[in-house]
């Protein structure tokens, strides 16, 4: 029997300037797909929710749909030239499927891990605009040892949180893929916007600092809306 431990890779996190400043574990949207062969998987469909367009800033939308022995597993994935790394950026769509397809097949499998083609261009090339950090005032940090981490993730995180001075505002990048992050769990409009001002704990997402929007990203892709303030 294959275990979660097998499926797990770490990589490098680099600053601009290629320097590395911290590491991450990961899955592959191929490990997790031979894991699911293993396990009896039946069918993967996926269907297209979004088309890129300039009137949604070139953002493609899709949802995968898994069957194995265990059940069935809906998952929805989102690519834009502001989520992916330029050589991704003429292959949104199919980007988008792929990231749906890794969602749902790491439910299938009952994996924890992050999955690499889920990462945005932040967390693979570094601290950016859209960099990620931690320290976040409103929202909590991923639990020590959570989705099979030994701990360790959040002194790296940390050390990431450095990087960015603690009054930097969000940027519109970071808003932008919250709303979309949120969308995808259901929250959206004013309730999604609410939700921000809630986990922030602020009167104005302008008051929002660009280390709490990275952690809080961080906390989503990882745990998801559990322990947020609400």
């Amino acid at each position: 029997m294959t275990t979660q431990s097998n499926l797990v890779t770490t990589i490098e996190i680099k600053d601009r300037q290629g320097r590395v400043i911290a590491t991450r574990e990961v899955v592959t949207y191929a490990g997790l797909l031979n894991r699911a062969h293993q396990e009896g998987l039946k069918e993967i469909e996926t269907k297209l929710l979004q088309a890129p367009s300039a009137d949604n800033e070139m953002t493609a939308i899709s949802m995968a749909r898994v069957v194995t022995e265990k059940g069935v597993f809906t998952e929805c994935g989102d690519a834009n030239p502001n989520n992916v790394n330029a050589i991704i950026a003429p292959h949104i769509i199919r980007m988008a499927f792929t990231r749906a397809k890794a969602r749902a097949l790491r439910d299938a499998v009952n994996v924890g891990v992050i999955a690499l083609e889920e990462l945005t261009d932040e967390f693979i090339n570094g601290v950016g605009d859209n960099g990620h950090g931690n320290g976040m005032r409103g929202a909590a940090a991923p639990a020590a040892g959570g989705n099979g981490n030994d701990g360790s993730e959040s002194t790296r995180n940390n050390h990431r949180a450095s990087q960015d001075p603690p009054d930097e505002p969000m940027t519109e990048n970071q808003r932008r893929y919250l709303f979309r992050l949120l969308a995808e769990r259901g929250v959206t409009g004013d309730d999604a916007h609410d939700f921000l001002k809630r986990a922030f704990g602020v009167e104005s997402l302008k008051d929002a600092s660009k280390p709490d929007a990275s952690t809080l990203i961080d906390h989503i892709l990882n745990v998801g809306l559990e322990g947020v303030p609400s």
